[in-house]
């Protein structure tokens, strides 16, 4: 029975090794979320605004917008809902939480954003798939 998050290849590192399940989807949207909105010629809509708020800092309403960019999250066709937390903010550093209702179940995702946008980990309930 096919994976419903999709089965690909690895691409970090890129050791031509399959990704699957949760590890799979999780790699994806750190990817979505690391990609300028706009930036692919062949796909306009996909990405996040997040990267936009690097090095601006994250006081003044900047935590609100970046966990409001998350909700980009929302544009893969794996995930039905998403919605998410400021976990702990500083002049240039924050990090979020991002519960999400995918495909195959409830996933959660923590995101750090400051010179790069980096998914830290996950968990999830779903009973398959790598991770």
């Amino acid at each position: 029975m096919p994976d419903p998050l999709g089965t690909d290849f690895n691409l970090r590192p890129l050791t031509g090794a399959l990704l699957s399940g949760r590890a799979l989807l999780t790699e994806d949207l750190g990817r979505r979320l690391r990609t300028r909105h706009g930036a692919l010629f062949y796909d306009p809509d996909y990405g996040s605004y997040l990267p936009e708020y690097l090095g601006e800092g994250f006081q003044d309403g900047g935590a609100e917008a970046a966990a409001i960019c998350m909700l980009d999250l929302e544009e893969d066709d794996r995930v039905l809902s998403a919605s998410v937390n400021v976990l702990s903010t500083d002049l240039r550093t924050i990090q979020l939480r991002a519960d999400l209702e995918t495909v195959s179940g409830p996933i959660s995702l923590i995101v750090e954003a400051g010179d790069a946008v980096n998914v830290l980990g996950y968990e999830g309930v779903a009973p398959f798939g790598v991770g």
